[in-house]
């Protein structure tokens, strides 16, 4: 039997330990009234969670954790994900929400994880697209073999040097002008 363990994180502020949450094990800041609650249970359960917050010494640095992590759930720093989402539209963090698994270009991208999973499932998926309109435009064969020059050529005002690669672009049809009146 495989266990699937949950992700770690890199590190735990220092903020952690005094938080006035830690004398109340009793209440789950997370999901305030647990599984299964009424309405009335659960309101009453959150309201517990703001006014200890309401006193807490780390109320800010758990409020700005929780709008960084775009936390969904749970009471951080006094205020719930509603709050959470009104103070982030209104100064600039982005929305919480549920971010994609670690490892993936959307995380990467829309939620700026920049751990080392993040990183590598983004230049996989970099190098991936990139392949794909390499082949998508060796299909089309827009370029034609790369010509090497063997002597200097001049074009315009423009010198170009023996040895360099010239990239032949394919030739339309000239389009007929109009004779001018």
């Amino acid at each position: 039997m495989t266990l699937a363990l949950t992700r770690v994180p890199r590190e735990v502020p220092v903020w952690h330990e005094v938080g006035a949450c830690k004398d109340w094990p009793e209440l789950d800041f997370i999901d305030p009234g647990g599984d299964g609650a009424k309405p009335a249970e659960r309101k009453a359960a959150e309201l517990a969670c703001r006014v200890i917050c309401s006193s807490c010494p780390v109320r800010l640095a758990c409020a700005i954790g929780g709008l960084e992590r775009q936390e969904r759930w749970g009471v951080w720093g006094g205020l719930d994900y509603a709050d959470r989402k009104r103070i982030a539209a209104r100064y600039g963090y982005l929305p919480p929400g549920d971010p994609p698994a670690h490892g993936t270009d959307s995380r990467y991208k829309k939620w700026h994880c920049r751990c080392p999973e993040c990183r590598a499932g983004h230049a996989l998926y970099e190098s991936m697209r990139r392949e794909a309109r390499r082949a998508e435009a060796r299909a089309r064969a827009l370029w034609g073999t790369p010509l090497i020059l063997a002597a200097p050529y001049r074009a315009g005002r423009r010198l170009v040097l023996p040895g360099q690669f010239l990239l032949p672009l394919p030739v339309s049809a000239p389009v007929a002008m109009p004779a001018a009146a």
